[in-house]
């Protein structure tokens, strides 16, 4: 069994009758929200008393405010001594400050969420917050609400010298609100970030080191493409936005005319861009917190159903918008594989997920009354990847459908039938190399009790059957002294030959080539193979499930023996046992 998932907690095996602590009724809804406001978190409470009375506080402040301010004066100084205009230099200052704040928010909102849960695992103080009664998710509020109040503090601070822009004109006092409503939305995410990533830690200065790598790795990359790259786009589109400029999404809301690009672009596309980013990491922090006995599972699988069928009809909006048809092909390709990449992240995801419900959760659901729906979106391997699997097929299919449809009913262009053969092939290609990704995690996660180890693996081999083909292909044809194109058929089971497979597609003789039929049967190979590595995680599970439910079954007889025997020698009458509670 050491290399099969433990078959339960020693905190689970609990004998005779199991009494789980009571716990407060939480209400839903709106009454549920009024009595948290009314209500204040306790661990927000605690904390903000402890900040405020901290001497550096004021300090980091006034720091926060100076350096700015000196920078933006500075550069005022220098543009107001040359022949710059009064207007430009308003939006010279504007895109100045409001990339330093980003930069402030992304680094500062993850270091102070980082350091929040691990430091009381670290100070050895995490038992007894929960030995108060609080939930999981109160907890993890309390800890966000302490993080954000704080970076809220500092945006604040800074709002006076980003208001300085507004005084020389180019910008608009409603960009600059806006830009700030954006920089608070920002620092919300950006906390969240923080705290899932501090929730997987069991020392703070390892969960500050990483959030900051992940940090000033994700920040720059995220400014370069959102900021910069999609400027470009966005002039294109609506040209009193100005090009190259990196904040240019609260000009975008002010200066962009009203109709189907706005309210698509500027609204539904930026609103799915943070919510489900934000839930994903509001669930993966509660399932942090969460014992490895409860039910860790349903939050993140909820996250998954809700938010895939809406990732999968986001992906087939930009090729509708597009006017013209090869951009619509590419836009729907693209989206195709986007997709398909997000469910490989999504099965890495739920590598963590145990062969079945704990003991604990199966009694908690009797006493509940729970459904079939409850059931199946708790804890579960196999039923968590066949999730995974159908939602994977129907999305795929959803996004080539629309796009086939949208570019069928269209004009009719040169190149057409090409354009649709294109969204047929990668549709084809991507869907059954998916089910052998997720597979493949699945049946690692069943042979394994961590969840990092499968993921590690998984990566490494999908990395090397990407790039292996390849480099044999290479070496192949270097060795036989002829084209790379005779020997390119050897790199068929990689993923990346669906780009030879399309470049295939677009010329006059491909009907006599093998380069779509190899990489097709490939493509089964991998799909056949994925639906035969989930049975034999689904049998590797059941067994593991069927052990447990043994030592259980041995462990109470054992109790139950030991009870008869005590009772013959005392002579006393057999305790009426107690029946079971029901939820009314």
């Amino acid at each position: 069994m050491s290399e099969a998932l433990a078959p339960a907690p020693a905190s689970d095996r609990a004998p005779r009758s199991i009494r789980p602590r009571d716990e407060p009724l939480a209400l839903g809804g709106i009454r549920g929200w009024w009595q948290r406001l009314r209500e204040p978190n306790a661990i927000w409470m605690r904390e903000m008393r402890q900040s405020a009375r901290l001497a550096r506080t004021p300090w980091i402040l006034l720091v926060l405010v100076l350096a700015p301010a000196l920078l933006l004066s500075t550069i005022g100084g220098l543009a107001a001594s040359s022949s710059t205009s009064p207007a430009e230099l308003g939006g010279m200052l504007f895109q100045t400050f409001f990339s330093i704040a980003y930069f402030v928010v992304v680094i500062s909102g993850p270091w102070l969420a980082a350091n929040g849960i691990a430091a009381e695992r670290e100070g050895r103080t995490w038992e007894a917050v929960l030995l108060t009664g609080m939930t999981p998710k109160e907890i993890g509020r309390g800890k966000f609400l302490t993080a954000y109040t704080a970076m809220a503090l500092y945006i604040v601070a800074l709002a006076p010298v980003g208001a300085l822009s507004f005084l020389f004109g180019g910008v608009t006092a409603g960009e600059v609100v806006i830009a700030f409503a954006l920089l608070f939305l920002l620092a919300a995410l950006a906390v969240a970030f923080g705290l899932a990533v501090s929730s997987l830690w069991s020392n703070s200065r390892g969960a500050i080191v990483v959030t900051l790598m992940l940090a000033f790795g994700l920040g720059p990359m995220l400014f370069s493409i959102g900021g910069v790259a999609c400027s470009l786009l966005a002039h294109r589109l609506w040209p009193d936005v100005p090009e190259g400029m990196p904040i240019w999404l609260p000009l975008a809301y002010q200066r962009a005319p009203l109709g189907r690009d706005y309210a698509v672009l500027l609204v539904a596309f930026p609103s799915l861009l943070t919510s489900i980013p934000a839930w994903l990491l509001y669930e993966s922090t509660i399932s942090n917190l969460t014992s490895e006995a409860d039910d860790r599972s349903s939050g993140l699988k909820w996250w998954f159903v809700c938010s895939t069928p809406v990732v999968a009809l986001a992906g087939s909006v930009p090729s509708l918008l597009a006017s013209d048809e090869e951009a619509r092909a590419a836009l729907s390709v693209t989206a195709i594989l986007v997709f398909a990449l997000y469910l490989l992240l999504c099965a890495l995801l739920f590598a963590a997920e145990p062969p079945g419900p704990s003991r604990r959760v199966e009694v908690r659901w009797q006493r509940a009354g729970a459904g079939v729906v409850t059931r199946f979106f708790g804890p579960g391997l196999f039923r968590t990847m066949l999730l995974v699997v159908l939602l994977c097929v129907c999305g795929i299919a959803t996004i080539a459908i629309i796009d086939w449809t949208a570019l069928a009913l269209g004009p009719t262009v040169t190149r057409k039938d090409r354009y649709l053969d294109q969204i047929v092939l990668v549709a084809s290609y991507a869907t059954p190399y998916c089910v052998f990704s997720i597979g493949l995690v699945a049946w690692l996660r069943s042979r394994s009790a961590s969840a990092w180890i499968p993921r590690i693996i998984a990566v490494g081999v999908f990395f090397l059957i990407a790039v292996a083909p390849w480099v044999a292909a290479a070496i192949a044809g270097a060795l036989a002294d002829s084209s790379m194109k005779s020997w390119i058929l050897i790199a068929a089971p990689s993923p990346f030959f669906l780009v030879s497979m399309l470049a295939e597609l677009g010329s006059y003789a491909h009907d006599q080539s093998m380069t779509i039929p190899t990489g097709m049967i490939f493509a089964v190979a991998w799909g056949f193979l994925g639906i035969l590595l989930l049975a034999v995680a689904k049998h590797r599970g059941d067994g593991i499930l069927a052990e447990r439910n043994d030592v259980l079954k041995r462990a109470q007889a054992a109790y139950e023996t030991e009870d008869r025997a005590v009772l013959d020698a005392s002579g006393a009458p057999p305790p009426v046992a107690d029946a079971p509670e029901m939820a009314p």
